[in-house]
């Protein structure tokens, strides 16, 4: 059944190159609006068992209390030749920023609640913010230990102020805090960092896209430079690559068709079938090669090779399918996810080489060489 089915798909593309081409590039298009929908998932607990108690019962609490998504502001001194930069962080012009940061951040939907450690030293100067370092320094002495910690730390060069939020995008928590203190009056010798649990998850959903098209590009020109060592041909070399490539969107497009998130985990998924699918297009045109080299004319030799390597690349998919559905049931979330992503890849990297890969070389052989050597001869 497998070998008719192979037999079938070899004359198809021999007699109909350009039809395959076609259909294979209409697919690769609706794959690609696909892959559009593909989420990022940086937030820890989603990378979880999302049954495990400790996870019910963090949720539960998220749901009647709220919270769960801190962000922490942190105000710092940095270095400046500027004579009148802020050496202290107790210096009221870091007050009129914090106050200005605070009612900035109090107007946005994204935030629930925000707490700032100057607020005791104004309640303590009748609500007014002092009017030099020296009034603050004298207020702070006064104040009792338990509410000067966690004000600043020991040198007096940086403070924080943690913004609540209730939301689990951090992606757009990061958005609109960085929005937020655009324009802010930013005193000199002072900078202010976002870090929290959101910036974190921010950082690590820019990092493993970062990650996926370094590694993708690096994969691809790794096995381009082998691909040419071993056909000698840029043409030749090129062929069992577009096979791969179209796949890798393939899979992008299930990937937001079935909801299955890019993480830390499938973050590597193009290089992953860059490295395992690229076997079965050189297998493929290895053999084709050999049976044209025995004299077997386009059709003949693409049968062949298509029905023979197609059989076993079949039994080779299986295997690794049946290797990759183990991961499926992982307890964790992401390795379940490497599984379903790299099981339905390699998948894709099947059915494309014995689709697309035999109507290139019908394409090859019988359109561009002929023309190239047309275009050479009449040169000369």
């Amino acid at each position: 059944m497998i070998k008719k089915m192979l037999k079938k798909t070899a004359k198809f593309s021999e007699k109909k190159p350009y039809l395959t081409v076609l259909i294979i590039i209409v697919l690769t298009i609706f794959a690609g609006i696909s892959a559009t929908n593909v989420k990022s998932q940086t937030a820890f607990d989603k990378m979880l068992p999302q049954d495990d108690p400790v996870i019910i019962s963090f949720n539960e609490v998220k749901d009647e209390f709220g919270g769960g998504n801190v962000v922490i502001v942190a105000i710092k001194l940095k270095d400046s030749d500027n004579s009148n930069k802020v050496d202290d962080i107790r210096d009221p012009r870091v007050f009129e920023l914090v106050k200005y940061l605070k009612d900035t951040f109090e107007d946005s939907d994204y935030i629930t609640r925000v707490s700032t450690p100057t607020d005791t030293i104004v309640n303590e100067n009748n609500g007014i913010i002092p009017n030099d370092i020296e009034t603050v320094k004298e207020i702070y002495k006064n104040l009792p230990d338990d509410k000067k910690r966690g004000m600043y730390n020991n040198d007096f060069s940086m403070i924080t102020i943690n913004l609540d939020s209730d939301s689990g995008d951090s992606k757009a928590i990061m958005k609109e805090v960085y929005d937020r203190l655009e324009g802010a009056p930013v005193p000199e010798g002072v900078e202010i960092i976002p870090t929290g649990s959101p910036a974190m998850g921010d950082l690590m959903g820019k990092l493993m896209g970062i990650s996926q098209a370094y590694t993708t590009g690096l994969g691809l020109i790794g096995v381009l430079i082998v691909l040419f060592l071993y056909f000698k041909k840029p043409l030749s070399a090129t062929m069992p690559l577009i096979p791969i490539l179209i796949s890798v969107v393939w899979t992008g497009g299930a990937m937001g068709l079935f909801g299955i998130p890019l993480d830390m985990a499938t973050a590597g998924m193009g290089s992953l079938l860059l490295g395992m699918g690229i076997d079965y297009g050189i297998h493929l045109m290895h053999r084709y090669n050999e049976e044209r080299k025995y004299g077997k004319n386009i059709g003949d030799a693409l049968e062949i090779a298509v029905v023979s390597t197609g059989s076993a690349v079949f039994a080779t998919t299986a295997t690794t399918i049946a290797g990759f559905t183990a991961l499926t049931f992982a307890p964790l979330p992401m390795m379940a996810n490497l599984g379903k992503v790299c099981g339905l890849g390699i998948f894709f990297c099947m059915v494309a080489v014995m689709t697309l890969l035999p109507a290139l070389i019908v394409i090859e052989e019988k359109y561009i060489l002929p023309a190239i050597r047309k275009m050479a001869s009449t040169e000369n």
